[in-house]
């Protein structure tokens, strides 16, 4: 499959990093600094770099992994993406005056970032998957002896779009869990929500730690 990354940070390129090893063809984006999207191109081999849009065009397939203020801002550079997969990996993040993060809990009572994507973008097919983890954990290469692995959570209102993305996530070696409909892509967020309390409670803020915390507890 031709995939674009639509800003390649750390969950993109982990992803993109499985979906090389699986042979699928990509072009990569990333707003801001450029220095690791370029040296991911340098190590992998006939994988390409561009800008949003290009991203956009690449394929039938986008992985949208936008930082959730600059939404407005790119959906402006990438257009009506009609006919695309769009993969929403977001959480509803916004930062206050002390560049301190924190979930919109207003927009998460009655919508979801894949709701709201999907309506600016009436053309694509939008699934939600791959937002409750941390790129940590969304590296396989840490579950290859656990006999366990996370589920990826997708919601989503188009079955073929569904199925697609079921197949991606096998490709990055993880298995999905479909919880039906897009609006229940508010449960999905909720479970991050969870996750983010564990890490800031349990672990001072690592998420990097929630993978190992995982094998040690089917251990």
């Amino acid at each position: 499959m031709k995939i674009g990354i639509i800003n390649a940070g750390n969950i993109g390129r982990t992803l993109a990093h499985a979906w090389y090893e699986s042979e699928h063809e990509l072009l990569l984006a990333k707003a801001g600094e450029q220095d690791k999207l370029l040296q991911f191109a340098d190590e992998h081999n006939g994988v390409l770099t561009g800008n949003a849009l290009e991203a956009a065009k690449y394929g039938d397939i986008s992985l949208f992994s936008v930082y959730w203020p600059n939404l407005q801002a790119t959906l402006q550079e990438v257009g009506e993406m009609e006919g695309q997969i769009v993969i929403d990996t977001m959480n509803p993040l916004l930062v206050n005056e002390r560049f301190e993060h924190y979930h919109d809990t207003e927009l998460m009572r009655d919508s979801s970032t894949s709701e709201v994507l999907q309506s600016k973008l009436p053309k694509a097919h939008v699934v939600k998957a791959f937002s409750s983890l941390p790129s940590q954990a969304l590296d396989a290469t840490i579950w290859r002896n656990n006999n366990v692995k996370p589920p990826i959570f997708i919601a989503g209102d188009n079955d073929a779009a569904k199925d697609t993305v079921k197949q991606l996530i096998r490709d990055a070696k993880f298995e999905a869990m479909d919880v039906g409909e897009l609006k229940n892509a508010r449960s999905i967020e909720q479970l991050g929500i969870l996750l983010h309390h564990v890490a800031m409670n349990q672990f001072n803020g690592r998420y990097e730690n929630l993978g190992p915390a995982f094998l040690q507890a089917e251990g």
